[in-house]
């Protein structure tokens, strides 16, 4: 079966890299689920303020697991240049929030057509305009509990880890409950 490909932006990858390991490249489940970051994340993680936050981004493991990109032809790499283009227009015209790298996530997921992972409400409005698909953190979980990569304890240590350090998504009481049918830790 052919790899099922998704994208994860970086507010999730910060959110789950350290929790599951390896997070990427580590195919999952019945549609052989896969999960990405786009080369343009690695720069974005070299801010300083992000790696003053995340001094772990750093580290080896984490630097060699950000090292797989989905596999990208001169054609879609064109494709994805031009719809980037389109949309960072409009995030400059109409929806300030989204940052290039976000809409790049967007434009990957658009003409790979393959899901993005992300929490940013900024990113998801634009990845709604444009028909992008889009899963937050809390369903990528799910998705990795049915498949059984991770259990019902990783998610409730998962949860809790980004209450203590004030970091939850939003709306996370109702998808969790949504989702997992309880009341998150």
């Amino acid at each position: 079966m052919a790899q099922s490909k998704i994208l994860i932006d970086t507010n999730s990858y910060l959110r789950l890299a350290q929790s599951i390991k390896p997070l990427l490249f580590a195919p999952f489940g019945d549609e052989e689920y896969c999960i990405y970051v786009i080369p343009e994340l690695n720069d974005e993680l070299s801010r300083r303020h992000l790696a003053n936050k995340f001094p772990w981004i750093d580290e080896p493991e984490y630097r060699e697991d950000r090292d797989h990109y989905p596999t990208v032809s001169k054609k879609q790499r064109k494709s994805i240049q031009d719809t980037f283009d389109h949309l960072w227009n409009y995030v400059e015209t109409e929806l300030p929030g989204p940052s290039r790298v976000d809409a790049l996530y967007i434009a990957y997921a658009i003409e790979l057509d393959v899901y993005v992972v992300t929490d940013d409400e900024d990113m998801i409005r634009l990845a709604k305009i444009f028909d992008a698909k889009v899963m937050h953190s809390l369903e990528l979980l799910k998705a990795m509990l049915d498949a059984g990569r991770v259990d019902m304890n990783k998610i409730r240590a998962i949860v809790s880890y980004w209450r203590h350090i004030k970091d939850t998504p939003s709306q996370l009481n109702k998808r969790y409950r949504k989702l997992f049918g309880s009341e998150p830790p």
